[in-house]
C-alpha cells in the first residue's frame, strides 16, 4: 500500500471517528451527563482510568474514549501528512490544522468539566468541534479527489457554476437569441 493510500485512508477514519464523537457528545448534553465524571482526565481524581461503566459516567466516559481515540487518529494522520504528502502541502497542513484543533479541544473539554459546565465554554467546545470536523471533511474531500468517480467531480463542477443572471424577459447578458415576439394586442381571431 502506498503512503497517500495509508493518509487516505486515516482521514476516513478521522471523520468518521470526529462525528461519532460530536453524537456521542451531544448525547452527553441531552442526557444531563457532563459532569458524571466530575474530574478530568481521569473520572473521580483517583487515577483510575475504568470508572463504574453505568448510568451517566458510561455516556460521559464513552465519549472521552472515543475523543481520545480521535486524537490518536488524527495523531497518526498529521504524520502520515508529513511523512507522505510533502508535495501536496494543503494536505499536510489541513492535518496539521486538524492536529491543532484537536489538541485545543481536549484540553477544552478538560476546562468545560472543570468548570463546572459553564455556558461559554461548552459553546466554545462545540464550536471548536464544528470546526475540525469541517476541517476533516475538506480534508477527506481534497485527499480522495482523484479515487471520486469522473461523473461525481463533473456533478460537483456544474453544481458550483454560477449560473448566469437574466432579465425580466429571460435573457442572459451577451444572449443572441431574439426575444419572442409579443402577441398582438386586441381580441383573438374567431375562427370559422
Amino acid at each position: 500500500m502506498r503512503g497517500h493510500d495509508l493518509f487516505r485512508y486515516a482521514s476516513i477514519f478521522a471523520v468518521v471517528l470526529c462525528y461519532s464523537t460530536i453524537l456521542l457528545g451531544a448525547n452527553v448534553m441531552a442526557s444531563d451527563s457532563g459532569l458524571a465524571c466530575p474530574d478530568w482526565p481521569s473520572c473521580f481524581g483517583n487515577g483510575n482510568l475504568l470508572p463504574a461503566f453505568q448510568g451517566g459516567v458510561a455516556v460521559e466516559w464513552s465519549h472521552r474514549v472515543f475523543a481520545f481515540f480521535l486524537s490518536l487518529s488524527i495523531t497518526v494522520l498529521a504524520l502520515l501528512g508529513v511523512v507522505y504528502e510533502r508535495t501536496r502541502k494543503v494536505l499536510r497542513n489541513l492535518s496539521l490544522g486538524a492536529l491543532g484543533l484537536v489538541v485545543a479541544e481536549a484540553l477544552l473539554g478538560g476546562l468545560v468539566v472543570r468548570s463546572d459546565l459553564t455556558a461559554e465554554i461548552v459553546v466554545v467546545h462545540l464550536a471548536i468541534a464544528t470546526a475540525l470536523f469541517g476541517l476533516l471533511l475538506a480534508l477527506v474531500l481534497l485527499a480522495n479527489l482523484r479515487s471520486l468517480p469522473r461523473r461525481w467531480v463533473e456533478w460537483a463542477r456544474r453544481a458550483s457554476d454560477e449560473a448566469p443572471q437574466s432579465d425580466a424577459l429571460g435573457r442572459t447578458p451577451g444572449d443572441p437569441s431574439p426575444v419572442p415576439a409579443a402577441p398582438p394586442a386586441g381580441p383573438a381571431p374567431r375562427e370559422g
